[in-house]
């Protein structure tokens, strides 16, 4: 009888208290279904989407699948470089490693709002101080590359209209992420700055830009 296949920790060790903050949304189904449409119909694919996988080992069989899709696993739990050898195991000779992860540069609002760019930049200290990185889009081509990958890269940012519901994720994001905001800023400093926040998100006239989803894709040997 063949051995069992070892369990790959696509979630290394690390704090997970942001592990279950959603990033995703709505308005990103769109990106994601045009590249996936891009790329083509692959017969009897064998896909694996890793979105929501928490820490520990997780039995997955390697070389198995067809297409792999993570996506915001290195936003939320950081160690890229194991994370993407982990991934990369799953994948079938021939097969691709999709991943997708947010690049804060894009994610500003007109006219400017003050409390709110501050406290997108206290979540991504919060990620930080959790082990993740609100900020892995960034880097990801590159990691990519590391990791002995060539990878293609498309990037999007969407414009959001006065009265769109995503104009309000730093709020919701703040909601998710209390307990490591509250480190950082105490009880009184983040309901401050939440409120202020929520001043400025309510003004009719307010628009902005998402941050930038970064998508790069490779074919595994």
């Amino acid at each position: 009888m063949p051995s069992a296949a070892p369990a790959l920790s696509l979630v290394p060790d690390a704090d997970s208290s942001l592990a279950r903050v959603d990033l995703g949304a709505p308005v990103w189904h769109g990106p994601t279904r045009t590249l996936l449409d891009d790329l083509g119909p692959i017969p009897d694919a064998r896909v694996l989407v890793v979105e929501d996988v928490l820490g520990g080992g997780v039995d997955f069989e390697p070389k198995a699948y067809d297409l792999v899709h993570a996506r915001f696993q290195l936003a939320r739990h950081g160690r890229a470089a194991a994370q993407l050898a982990a991934l990369r195991a799953l994948v079938a000779p021939g097969g691709i490693l999709l991943v997708e992860e947010p690049d804060l540069c894009s994610w500003t609002y007109e006219p400017y709002a003050p409390a709110t760019t501050h406290l997108i930049g206290r979540l991504a200290q919060a990620f930080s101080a959790a082990g993740g990185n609100l900020d892995a889009g960034r880097r990801l081509p590159a990691l990519m590359r590391d990791a002995g990958l060539s990878p293609r890269v498309r990037t999007t940012a969407l414009g959001l209209e006065a009265g769109h519901p995503y104009l309000r994720a730093p709020l919701h994001l703040a909601e998710a992420a209390e307990t490591r905001l509250t480190d950082v800023l105490g009880h009184d400093g983040l309901n401050r700055l939440r409120l202020e926040a929520t001043t400025e998100l309510l003004k009719p006239e307010r628009r902005g830009t998402t941050f930038t989803l970064v998508q790069a894709w490779a074919v595994v040997d």
